[in-house]
């Protein structure tokens, strides 16, 4: 089989403990490293791990995370309401996507104003790779991590000078510029990455959807720039600082149905941390990081009735926030081998909207986590690892999460992996202080949560993973009537129960043609109603061939369902897309490619989502998925 096709598969369906598979690196520590800007290599421990690779980006296009995502993730539903560039519902496991904490290089991206996270400003020419670790991951990183984590590592110098420019322009039309170079000049890696996309976007509902007035502009377009720096210092032989930082300027629209003349955000956002780490003997690893977040967006809105009345709704109504971290953790291998991680976590947050009419002063909040991990003798075939937080939220609401965990080889190609905890969520700004709609409740408390991920995984001829779930969410904060128009966010006396399984097989045909097939059961159900909660599908599937038609060109086509869901009342999902590709390096030193995808093969007609006005009282509306749409993209490495 060819090696690239080998690694693909490997890394579809990673173990982070295996002595099975020569491929795949067993993680017993043996004297302690710089971390890599990865998650905790504790946090594999039990975990269903999937690592997308730079390589895998690259095959499914390289420009939409959300795309990238949904191929490689079995379990894993993301779906941009309106295309690229917008709101995108997430669901891991069954899970709502407030459950889900997103991280880029192990540091915090979730935002307290809403709960949730825009990846769309991350410049996938700057991802080295994406790690997807399923399971409650709360002790070492809090709050949101309770149906798993998705880390975002961005590329670091990688032993050499090197850089790349992308060139893609798609049918709809879209275009994206970018480019990224690394060098190392004496102790110091730098790597520096720009890019700039822009859309003229599709038309998200039929004709008949749209009011007079905004059949002006059907389109749904986009502008997104961001600049990238990352720097790495090796301040001696035992201690290294690294600074990250990332600055982006987009124009979103965001088009409405009925009666816009224009609706868009005006965004702004800079990502910063840094990482300093000291070896301080072979046996202990000290770190400490700051991170920190500013987003600042502005949303503009016209209408114009059927009579010519135009009303400025909204304009450059500001809506951002501001968050700081910071972390300090100790890593200690015992000299039995046995190994401890402790630490400490402080977060400071404020944030306001002035279209939902709130300010959220600045809060703070505190944890201290700790996990263990012994080596026992008399089990040479089993890992385990116990570890417990203890956090002090903002409204001074004490919360406990425990964690435990084992992976056990139990033949030399079988391996049995287990993870036991719970975890919590604490309230969002919007759902502490909103003025509009839904009343913000200053009295609400966590969202606590318990769940067991139990799998197992088999490597030989073939690589198949199953994993197995259940969750359930308790105390949710969801909005309770005080009258038939009045409602205010409470904590209910309600919960969501979810369970379900994931499968993955990749196995080679020939030593030229690989397959992969991934399928998915989510039972999400509201115990109160007995219904599936909204925007989580039952079923989702994946299929792929990848063809190496020689050393320098690969094809690959791939089917993706989604079965049908619930979005404000109505049905949406069920659909199948085909897409198709081909890469080829067009050089003998493999320094310049070519890339076609053609997605949404026959340009079939689906209901992605449904759409309804946040600030309107009008009817909900079934929004179209993209049209067929062929991309090429050029790629230059120097």
């Amino acid at each position: 089989m060819h090696k690239k096709l080998k690694l693909i598969a490997l890394a579809l369906s990673v173990t982070a403990s295996s002595s099975f598979a020569d491929e795949i690196e067993k993680i017993t520590v043996h004297g302690l490293q710089h971390q890599d800007d990865g998650t905790y290599t504790n946090v594999y421990l039990g975990s269903d791990v999937t690592v997308i690779s730079n390589e895998m980006i690259q095959s499914a296009g390289g420009v939409d995370i959300n795309k990238i995502l949904s191929q490689f993730v079995p379990g894993l539903f993301a779906n941009g309401r309106a295309g690229r560039h917008t709101d995108t519902d997430y669901s891991l496991q069954g899970s709502r996507p407030q459950d889900i904490l997103w991280l880029l290089d192990g540091n915090r991206l979730n935002n307290r104003l809403y709960g949730s996270t825009y990846t769309d400003s991350i410049n996938p020419m700057m991802i080295e790779r994406i790690e997807v670790i399923k399971g409650s991951q709360s002790v070492l990183f809090g709050s949101e991590a309770i149906a798993g984590v998705i880390n975002i590592i961005t590329k670091s110098y990688q032993g050499s000078d090197a850089g790349e420019l992308s060139l893609a322009a798609d049918t709809l039309p879209s275009y994206d510029l970018s480019g990224f170079v690394s060098s190392e000049i004496d102790s110091v890696q730098l790597t520096l990455a720009a890019s700039s996309s822009q859309s003229e976007g599709y038309a998200l509902w039929p004709d008949e959807e749209y009011s007079p007035t905004a059949v002006l502009d059907k389109e749904r377009g986009y502008q997104m720039n961001n600049l990238n720096a990352k720097l790495r210092w090796s301040l001696s032989d035992a201690q290294q600082l690294t600074v990250f930082a990332q600055y982006s300027d987009g124009l979103l629209e965001r088009p409405l149905a009925y009666d816009a003349i224009l609706s868009e955000n005006d965004r702004k956002q800079t990502i910063a941390y840094a990482d300093w780490q000291l070896q301080a003997s072979q046996q202990l690893l000290l770190q400490a990081k700051v991170n920190y977040q500013h987003w600042d967006s502005s949303y503009s809105e016209i209408t114009q009735d059927e009579k010519g009345n135009v009303e400025v709704t909204y304009w450059q109504e500001y809506w951002g926030f501001k968050d700081l971290g910071a972390t300090v953790s100790a890593n200690y291998q015992t000299k039995a081998g046995s190994q401890w991680v402790l630490g400490g976590q402080y977060e400071e947050y404020e944030g306001a909207d002035e279209v939902m009419l709130f300010t959220a002063e600045k809060d703070h909040s505190y944890s201290l986590f700790s996990q263990y991990q012994p080596k026992i003798d008399a089990l040479p075939d089993t890992q385990i690892s116990v570890g417990a937080r203890v956090n002090r939220l903002a409204n001074d609401e004490t919360v406990w999460v425990g964690n435990l965990a084992l992976t056990h080889d139990i033949a030399q190609n079988l391996q049995l992996k287990t993870n036991l905890g719970n975890g919590y969520r604490q309230p969002t700004a919007s759902e502490l202080h909103s003025q509009v709609g839904t009343l913000g409740n200053a009295d609400l408390v966590a969202e606590t949560s318990k769940s067991i991920n139990f799998g197992l995984h088999y490597q030989d001829d073939i690589s198949l993973t199953v994993d197995g779930y259940w969750r359930s969410v308790d105390n949710l904060i969801e909005p309770r009537a005080l009258s038939e128009v009045e409602f205010i966010y409470d904590n209910l006396d309600a919960r969501v129960e979810s369970y379900g399984i994931d499968l993955h097989l990749v196995t080679e045909l020939s030593s030229q043609l690989l397959m992969e097939l991934s399928g998915s059961y989510a039972s999400a159900e509201r115990q109160d109603t007995g219904e599936q909660i909204e925007r989580v599908p039952e079923y989702t599937g994946f299929a792929k061939l990848s063809y190496d038609v020689n050393d320098d060109i690969a094809a690959w086509v791939s089917g993706q369902y989604v079965g049908e869901f619930v979005d404000y009342g109505l049905i949406a999902g069920d659909y199948l897309l085909a897409n198709i590709g081909i890469q080829a390096w067009i050089t003998e030193q493999q320094d310049q490619q070519l890339s076609l995808t053609i997605d949404n093969l026959f340009d079939s007609e689906v209901t992605q989502s449904i759409f309804k006005h946040g600030h309107k009282a009008q009817y909900p509306i079934a929004s179209l998925g993209a049209p067929r749409t062929v991309q090429l993209q050029y790629r230059y490495l120097f």
